[in-house]
């Protein structure tokens, strides 16, 4: 056999190869997409509209100036401006309905750090001076819970991140 024939033997299997490996990822895409269902939150909660009426990240997320975890809101926060209110809204009365039967808000949390990772708020916010969008995007624009992680948390992210801002990238700064 000659080399120009074992060259096209070669190309020829070579095409099979790489048309069948793209079938496979548009099927793999496609079955992802198709499976794909945004995390249910227990209320709509509409950023934009609190932004608006003067309330900042910290009134609802505590914990962001002061300690290394940010929390999700607890219903309490909520009620302290709802449970008098006099809205209609659906969304305030599920907010009622919870505080009535003694439950809480029942949030999934998007953004995750590996448990091997130690990740401070407070060193990110305000000793760094980083706006809260920066990594979890332009939720202040949003009238509907976030459906998905901005900016995930991987150490590729972070270590472009810190590289960025001639920020440390030692490994015990962030392994512990």
């Amino acid at each position: 056999m000659s080399l120009l024939v074992k060259l096209r033997q070669i190309a020829s299997a070579g095409r099979f190869v790489l048309g069948g490996f793209l079938l496979l990822f548009a099927l793999g895409a496609l079955a992802f997409s198709a499976g794909y269902r945004a995390p249910a939150q227990p209320i709509a909660f509409n950023h934009a509209k609190h932004i608006q009426n003067g309330m900042g990240c910290t009134d609802c997320h505590a914990g962001v100036e002061s300690q290394a975890r940010a929390t999700l809101p607890q219903l309490s926060t909520c009620l302290m401006c709802h449970e008098a209110d006099g809205s209609k809204n659906p969304e305030i009365e599920k907010i009622r309905a919870l505080a009535a039967a003694k439950k809480d808000l029942a949030w999934t949390q998007l953004t995750q750090v590996p448990d091997h990772v130690y990740f401070s708020h407070r060193r990110h916010v305000i000793q760094a001076g980083m706006p809260c969008a920066e990594c979890h995007g332009p939720v202040q624009n949003s009238t509907a819970p976030p459906t998905a992680v901005f900016r995930p948390m991987t150490m590729k992210a972070c270590i472009q991140c810190h590289e960025q801002k001639r920020a440390g990238t030692d490994c015990n700064d962030c392994h512990r």
